[in-house]
């Protein structure tokens, strides 16, 4: 198992979601000309995999950033970011590469902020791969 396989397991997820704007993953630039709303996906590994018999552990995060418009009520991230939590519930577990991937704490979005002309809302799912 490796970061890519973790990236997948978790990504593919997250397109499950209903009704789910753009969304850009941590290798792509946002387009100046893309509308929003969007979602700005970045995986986050931990430390250098520790070593248990039989494997390796993986343990990070993945963050989804709902970009919306500022100036408006903060509805629409809020809603989206509830959802995109929903799909990550405490002890979900994933297949991931040839192991699997458990989420390890409940996923909660975080408190929303303006980032110059946009408004932000992110959710963070942590998790442990082996």
């Amino acid at each position: 198992m490796n970061e890519n396989d973790i990236a997948q397991a978790l990504g593919q997820r997250l397109q499950t979601l209903t009704d789910a704007p753009a969304i850009y993953w941590d290798n792509q630039n946002v387009p100046e000309t893309q509308a929003r709303p969007y979602l700005v996906v970045q995986m986050v590994p931990g430390q250098s995999p520790a070593r248990i018999s039989g494997g390796r552990v993986h343990t990070g995060f993945m963050q989804v950033t709902v970009v919306s418009d500022v100036g408006q009520f903060a509805t629409y991230a809020n809603e989206t970011a509830a959802n995109i939590a929903a799909l990550f519930p405490y002890e979900l577990t994933l297949p991931c590469g040839a192991g699997k991937l458990t989420i390890t704490s409940d996923t909660q979005p975080g408190p929303g902020f303006r980032d110059g002309s946009d408004w932000r809302k992110i959710v963070q799912a942590d998790y442990v791969a082996l």
